[in-house]
């Protein structure tokens, strides 16, 4: 059994171990309020990447579709300058065949030309001169020689206009044909341009390509570091939230302690109380039989006083009746 001294002592040494229990739960409640800030500013860090991861998926998107219809719009520029080469192709094919005909005639337009002697065939004047033999014929006088080399001459004359009609046929073949070269050459010329401006339209295009492709392996990049930063703080963010229940628990730990030793305290406090009141009441008691002792002593004294006949004041009277010697009235 603990004397009074011993259980101030213990109770001493219990609330210094209830001080310093109760510093440690404040030191961890500040710790897990600092590192619960610490979370919070995580997850705003945490949202703020997944808006920009977002907003550069956006951006991905839209360049990926820039660059569906450039491509689109290079292969149609790319069909456009094959057609055309194509069609350019049929017309130097059609050219050449033009070529070809044209050496012909002037071919043939030469020959004539030697035959003749390379003398002008006036068309118009031939018949005249036709017309005239004819009608100088008819109206001649019959001489069988004559009519010979006439007609022969005529025969002449005629072959001659023949092969003015020929050349002029030839001529006309040579034109229309130089009018025919000269329109596809000038649509050559036309279909040149035009793939000469798809030509440069494609380098435009591919230059767009070149560029879009390598601004979207930089969205590429700053995605992958975005995503590298978000997974860094989702994981600081389950640390955070480990530690939080850590010091969570050790805190809980050492609130339960502090109960027990509340209850510890309370116990000596109630033992003390105990010895404290039982100290009181043999205080009481001690001075109950010292008064009863006191009281006995001197009621015995006025009791034999009484005897002997005195006379007793009130006070004294009610000193004998409250020891017992006389009774109560």
């Amino acid at each position: 059994m603990l004397n009074k001294e011993e259980l101030l002592e213990k109770i001493r040494e219990v609330n210094s171990q209830l001080d310093e229990i109760q510093r440690q739960i404040d030191g961890l409640t500040n710790e897990i309020n600092n590192k619960r800030a610490l979370l919070d500013e995580i997850r705003k860090q945490i949202a703020e990447v997944r808006s920009l991861i977002e907003g550069k998926r956006n951006q991905l998107q839209k360049t990926r579709e820039l660059i569906g219809s450039l491509v689109e719009r290079k292969s149609q520029i790319i069909n456009q300058i094959r057609t055309l080469r194509n069609e350019l192709l049929q017309i130097n094919i059609t050219l050449q065949k033009y070529r070809e005909k044209m050496t012909i005639y002037r071919n043939l337009l030469s020959t004539i030309n030697e035959y003749v002697g390379r003398k002008p065939l006036e068309k118009e004047k031939l018949k005249r001169i036709i017309e005239q033999l004819e009608y100088f014929f008819e109206t001649s006088p019959t001489n069988p020689e004559w009519e010979r080399q006439f007609i022969k001459y005529i025969s002449q004359i005629e072959k001659e206009l023949n092969l003015a009609d020929s050349m002029e046929k030839v001529k006309a073949h040579i034109a229309e044909l130089k009018a025919q070269i000269d329109d596809f050459k000038n649509k050559r010329e036309s279909i040149r341009n035009e793939i000469a401006r798809l030509v440069q339209d494609l380098t435009t295009v591919k230059q767009e390509l070149s560029q879009l492709k390598a601004s979207r392996q930089e969205i590429y990049k700053e995605l992958t570091k975005l995503k590298e930063k978000r997974e860094e703080l989702k994981k600081r963010r389950e640390e955070l939230k480990a530690e939080i229940l850590q010091l969570a628990l050790k805190r809980k730990e050492l609130r339960e302690k502090r109960r027990a030793v509340q209850e510890e305290l309370e116990k000596y406090n109630v033992l003390l109380k105990a010895l404290e009141l039982a100290e009181k009441n043999k205080a009481r008691v001690a001075a109950r039989e010292l008064r009863a002792a006191s009281l006995k002593e001197r009621a015995e004294a006025l009791y034999n006083k009484l005897l002997n006949g005195e006379r007793l004041t009130h006070e004294e009277i009610k000193i004998l009746i409250e020891a017992g010697y006389l009774p109560e009235e």
